[in-house]
């Protein structure tokens, strides 16, 4: 039994760091769709460092570091996965609100705008995407687990 529970242990941690490669992917594709986008309805050129190459880096890092912020949370705390969500959710919102506030009001546009779209992307992701892609019982899972579960 207890090689079983070191086992559940490693693959949680594996499946932390793969779910937020993933996240981390995804968000860095959506974030360089919309700052493409953005600029090119907008007419901005400034915030250089939200380049795809700053955000191919950097992207995949803040995930990353959000999944193992995640599994603490799941290991830590009996609902640790609802703490994390709703963590997730007040910090987007409270970084929307502080956006929208301390720029300008609701109607933002150049620095802000690109900002506030760059948030809400990863917000989505970290709040949703990898809390589904960590828990999820078929994704990431290694054969012997998927043999122990198909039993």
């Amino acid at each position: 039994m207890k090689i079983r529970d070191r086992h559940a242990r490693e693959s949680s941690f594996s499946r932390a760091l793969l779910a937020g490669v993933i996240c981390g992917i995804i968000a860095a594709v959506l974030i360089i769709l919309y700052a493409s986008q953005y600029r090119k309805l907008t007419g901005f050129g400034g915030l250089t460092y939200i380049e795809p190459s700053i955000i191919f880096v950097a992207g995949p890092m803040f995930m990353v570091l959000a999944g193992f912020i995640f599994l603490g949370m799941v290991e830590v705390f009996k609902n640790g996965e609802t703490l994390f969500v709703i963590a997730a959710l007040v910090l987007t919102v409270a970084a929307v609100i502080f956006d929208t506030v301390y720029n300008g009001g609701p109607l933002l546009s150049g620095r802000e705008g690109l900002i506030l779209g760059v948030v809400l992307i990863a917000g989505l992701i970290v709040s949703f995407l990898l809390p589904f892609l960590g828990t999820h019982p078929k994704i990431f899972m290694e054969k012997e687990e998927l043999l122990e579960s198909a039993q």
